[in-house]
């Protein structure tokens, strides 16, 4: 006559180490879907820089070669404004997965009494662009284009629609946000090329068409 065995359950400890593999596993699935997340957003982000590199460009070729001037009285139409004329959609001013996203936030992208885009616009300190505003910047006058950047992100709800390094610390070090997304921000460059420079990698020297221009220390 056979007898059966008794059947032998699992012990707390094998419960508590298979509890804890879940619990490992769960974790790095957790981490995994963030990362890919925050890689979705930064190429959302890279494709919205791009188009408005378009528009930047055609822009200039309708106008002489010549950015968007800067503007300081609120009835004048900002970058956001002028450059919207040469975009399918506003949307593109909006980072995907950022707190100051026009399109998160509600406000109007192409206000001129504020910035509310998720970028900022070079304001070309170096070439005199902040004390003289009639004062148009030429992309032929850009030696080395994909080495100056013309756009970059600043933290959420800075505000600012250029970036000034002669304005209080200078936005290079309050406004500007270097790890957007990630270890690193994405920015677009003076050829319309868009990519992501990690912190350790940023150069606040990129915004300057003259490299000897003299910024002012960070106190």
């Amino acid at each position: 006559m056979l007898t059966r065995s008794p059947q032998r359950g699992f012990t707390i400890v094998e419960l508590l180490a298979v509890v804890a593999v879940i619990a490992i596993l769960a974790a790095l699935l957790g981490l995994n879907f963030k990362s890919f997340r925050e890689m979705g957003y930064r190429a959302a982000c890279l494709s919205n820089l791009r188009q408005i590199g378009v528009a930047v460009q055609t822009f200039a070729n309708e106008h002489d070669m010549q950015l968007p001037g800067r503007a300081m009285s609120t009835s004048d139409a900002k970058w956001p404004v002028v450059l919207a004329a040469y975009l399918q959609n506003p949307r593109v001013y909006s980072a995907p997965g950022r707190a100051n996203s026009a399109m998160t936030t509600g406000h109007d992208p192409l206000s001129n009494l504020r910035n509310y885009t998720s970028f900022i616009l070079n304001g070309f300190n170096d070439l005199g662009a902040l004390d003289d505003p009639s004062l148009t910047v030429r992309l032929v006058a850009l030696e080395r284009p994909s080495s100056v950047i013309l756009i970059g992100m600043p933290h959420p709800g800075s505000g600012h629609f250029y970036m000034d390094m002669l304005e209080g610390a200078g936005n290079h070090n309050d406004v500007l946000d270097l790890t957007a997304y990630g270890s690193g921000s994405p920015y677009l460059f003076a050829d319309g090329s868009a990519r992501v420079l990690t912190k350790a990698d940023y150069d606040h020297k990129l915004w300057l068409v003259n490299r000897d221009f003299p910024v002012p220390p960070a106190p």
